[in-house]
Parts: C-alpha cells; structure tokens; sequence
C-alpha cells in the first residue's frame, strides 16, 4: 500500500498514525514517536512486538514495509496492519502505520487499542 496517496474509508473499523502531511489523501488519527535508532532497526523491533502477538502472522508486503494479520480470538475475522519505518537522518526514524478491520462495520475501537498497545511494547524495546 502507498501511504501517500490511500484514502481512509468511511467506516470506523481503521486506525492511521502518520507524520503530519506524510499521507497526501488521508488525516491520520494520530501522530508517531521519533526514535533514535535507524529506520531497519525501528522495522525489526516493531516486527518482533508484532510476531510476539496473539494470531499473528506476517503477509508479504511491498518493499520497505511490513504487513501483518491479526485473527480475532472467538471468529478468528482478520485484521491488516501494515507498517513503514521512515528514515528521518541522522540515525533518527518513525514510522507511518494502518490498522484495519476486513469483515465489518465497527470494530469497537479494537484496532485502535491494538496499536496503543503493541506502539507500548515498541517503546519498551527500544
């Protein structure tokens, strides 16, 4: 996926965190952390948080990004995260990330929560 040209949909079930005018079609719900440590680094420590999950399994994703599948317990639907460390100089990055529900309307703020948590664990890696 191209995080500067996709569009959010309407539908509640989706979660953005983007640097502030990294996504040219889409107003991210929130805004990353800088870490000090280089982009490949911030990719690995994410996938290691990621993989670390509950139902979790990587999909193939486009170069430069990491894309991953999380089954709900009960009805195992799936829901794509997928994730793009951003090098900023200077041995700095961040990252452009996007949650999303496949099956459904809402997802009750699950999404949301799940990057919460998981962007928790990150910082508690690094």
């Amino acid at each position: 996926m191209d995080f500067k040209t996709f569009k959010l949909t309407r539908k509640p079930n989706q979660f953005l965190i983007a640097p502030e005018g990294y996504c040219q079609n889409a107003t991210p719900h929130a805004t990353p952390k800088i870490f000090t440590v280089d982009p490949q680094a911030l990719e690995d420590a994410f996938a290691d948080v990621a993989l670390a999950e509950p139902r979790v399994t990587r999909k193939q994703a486009d170069d430069g990004q990491r894309e991953f599948v999380q089954r709900s317990a009960l009805m195992r639907f799936p829901d794509t995260i997928t994730f793009e460390a951003i090098d900023l100089g200077d041995g700095t990055s961040t990252f452009a990330i996007y949650s999303r529900s496949k099956i459904g309307h809402s997802d009750l703020g699950v999404n949301r929560k799940r990057i919460e948590a998981w962007l928790k664990k990150l910082d508690a890696a690094l």
